[in-house]
């Protein structure tokens, strides 16, 4: 509330003495806000989340108001034609122009031609054009173009943005999932992790219960039992890069593994071993382990021996980051730490450098193949900036 008085208090103030200049005073404290180091940012970024969905509903819906349904009427074919137009020739012409070059692929420009449903903007300048037009008595000419606005907005809105799913299915261009195989504390906790850090997650729960707080919580949720083949293909797990069982039942997880590896082949499979006596044996199967007990007693010993590292690792996320990438630059390739230290962003450095399944610190002279894998270490959108680098495609 202290962060939305404000705002208005700024636009108040902006606008006594410089009429028009309150949005431009409002837009700067909130660049002022978002860059400062407060407290509850993440409040205050969801707070901001409810009061945009909240304002933008009352302004479409206020400005539907004003449209009648004889305006799309009067239209007819005509303002099919130019819905076509826009949506297939117009749209698709801009996106291939303005991304020309290599950094997205061909199915994720046609998907970008394809899905651009139109709302709040459009329909707002439509409207302040018409009453422009209206006061200068031109009636039909507002109508039309109030018609023809909102004609694209709500076509777009029904086909485009309800087909986006199967369009990309067609294109190819969903992004691999995480498979989280149980929908209680841990596998939710998990779940907002790896949502945070942009992950595409897909929970598997059949608890009613589960399945509505994690729905709640914005979470796609997959109702069924984690065991069942035909469950895990329907949630996705054929093009699932990693799929985790995290349920509280270790012979479910154990199971969940072996199915996933057998049937699927994600890249990675993760299991939660809550009885600290089964490790061994889940390990003995080739699944790889997290054994809930043990990782909670190194946390603890963490925060003992560690505290400074236990506090920055707990604000990953938010200030820090730590992400393992892949190299496939070639501003990378052949090139030594030494090298490419000062090309990296303020605020970041390689921890770690894997080759061949083995891991270490590198020093100034390690030079960096193709392939390796590194671990980059510092602030948050300092690390983001060079995992681009490092991997283009990220």
């Amino acid at each position: 509330l202290l962060v939305l008085a404000g705002a208005l208090v700024a636009y108040a103030g902006a606008e006594t003495f410089a009429t028009e200049s309150g949005i431009a005073a409002v837009a700067t404290a909130g660049m002022l806000l978002g860059n400062a180091d407060v407290p509850y940012e993440e409040d205050i970024t969801d707070f901001k989340g409810d009061i945009t969905l909240l304002v933008l509903s009352f302004v479409f819906i206020a400005l539907a108001a004003l449209l009648q349904f004889s305006y799309l009427l009067e239209i007819g074919l005509r303002g099919l034609v130019v819905v076509g137009v826009v949506a297939v020739v117009l749209r698709p012409l801009l996106v291939f122009v303005s991304t020309f070059g290599d950094r997205f692929t061909r199915g994720e420009k046609w998907f970008m031609s394809f899905v651009g449903p139109r709302g709040i903007i459009p329909a707002s300048v439509a409207t302040l054009f018409a009453f422009e037009l209206r006061a200068e008595g031109l009636p039909e000419a507002a109508n039309l173009l109030v018609g023809t606005v909102f004609l694209v907005i709500l076509i777009t809105v029904v086909f485009e943005a309800g087909l986006a799913r199967r369009i990309a299915e067609a294109l190819d261009v969903i992004p691999m999932r995480v498979l989280v195989i149980g929908g209680g504390k841990v596998g939710r906790a998990l779940a907002e992790r790896l949502d945070n850090r942009g992950e595409n997650v897909v929970l598997i729960e059949n608890d009613p219960t589960i399945v509505e707080k994690a729905r709640d919580r914005g979470f796609t949720v997959h109702v069924g039992d984690g065991t069942d083949t035909e469950v895990l293909r329907a949630a996705g797990a054929e093009k699932a890069k990693t799929v985790v069982a995290a349920t509280g039942d270790d012979d479910v997880n154990l199971l969940v593994a072996q199915l996933a590896a057998s049937k699927f082949d994600p890249e990675t499979i993760l299991a939660r071993a809550n009885n600290p006596d089964n490790v061994d044996a889940f390990e003995e199967l080739g699944v790889r382990t997290i054994s809930t007990t043990l990782a909670t007693a190194q946390a603890i010993d963490n925060y003992i021996e560690r505290p400074a590292l236990a506090n920055w690792m707990g604000q990953i996320g938010r200030n820090g980051d730590v992400q393992e990438i892949e190299v496939t630059s070639e501003d990378l390739i052949g090139h030594t730490v030494r090298e490419i230290g000062p090309e990296l962003p303020d605020g970041c450095l390689i921890a770690l450098v894997a080759r061949n399944g083995d891991a270490e610190v590198p020093d100034a002279d390690f030079t960096l193949q193709e392939g390796d894998r590194i671990t980059l270490i510092g602030r948050h959108e300092s690390v983001r900036e060079a995992m681009s680098w490092c991997h283009p495609e990220t």
